[in-house]
């Protein structure tokens, strides 16, 4: 099973990748987290700041946030990707 979640976490990332490339530029974008890895439990990062102007300040957070995880000695760390405000990875909300 722990050989399979790399793989998993890989194609989740290619997917979500996809999806936020064909996004306008116009858009905010919108750091999410993941925990655990490959659990399709989603929410915003509860870091400072969630929402961003720009792709480019979303993934200048991310690799703070992912730096601050590699730091830290306990607890599980989270799978964080930047997507558009209009990318919800927790699917469709129901009525």
């Amino acid at each position: 099973m722990t050989r399979r979640w790399p793989r998993i976490a890989i194609t989740v990332l290619c997917s979500l990748t996809a999806l936020a490339s064909s996004a306008s530029a116009e858009c905010a974008w919108v750091l999410w987290q993941e925990l655990p890895v490959a659990s399709g439990g989603w929410s915003l990062d509860t870091g400072r700041e969630s929402a961003f102007p720009t792709k480019t300040a979303c993934e200048k957070r991310l690799r703070t946030r992912t730096q601050a995880f590699a730091q830290a000695t306990t607890g599980m760390k989270p799978f964080l990707v930047c997507l558009p405000d209009t990318v919800d990875p927790r699917g469709p909300k129901g009525k």
